[in-house]
């Protein structure tokens, strides 16, 4: 019994220490490479959380140049059934992102989320969603550090 239980742990360390799980991020040294130039209709919030991850000293001295522009987050409410209330909601964060160095990328980051409003109040929906914008903010916060890295190969 007991070596059998010894074999299972010692499978389990195993397969944790070969699965090769790296968290996305951006590399000390990259990080004084690109400056962050960001446009007004950015959140402070979204903001603060990229400042956080490059460095944004505008130095002139940098190789490129990340310009964040058109941060837009909305709301659609899909209605069914015979209730007044929307059944779900499906929320949508797009930002705009340029890359600039020796050559230069343009692309549109989109990120959804559903979730369901029928089992909730008004107030609790209003929290549901900021949760969920900061949530998808994150989440886009990885796309740009994905782009990043794929503009650097």
């Amino acid at each position: 019994m007991k070596l059998k239980s010894l074999f299972l742990y010692i499978f389990v360390l195993i397969s944790f220490s070969s699965c090769q799980f790296n968290q996305l991020i951006i590399e000390e040294s990259k990080k004084n490479l690109f400056s962050l130039d960001i446009e007004n209709s950015i959140p402070v919030s979204f903001e603060q959380k990229l400042k956080f991850i490059f460095n944004s000293e505008n130095n002139k001295n940098k190789q490129g140049q990340i310009l964040l522009k058109n941060y837009i987050f909305s709301n659609y409410d899909i209605y069914g059934g015979p209730s007044l209330r929307s059944l779900e909601g499906e929320l949508r964060l797009e930002i705009d992102i340029s890359i600039y160095a020796n050559k230069q990328i343009n692309k549109k980051l989109v990120v959804y989320k559903r979730y369901k409003s029928n089992e909730l109040n008004p107030f609790a929906q209003e929290q549901m969603i900021k949760a969920l914008e900061s949530e998808m903010q994150n989440e886009l916060i990885k796309e740009i550090i994905f782009e990043v890295n794929a503009f650097e190969m």
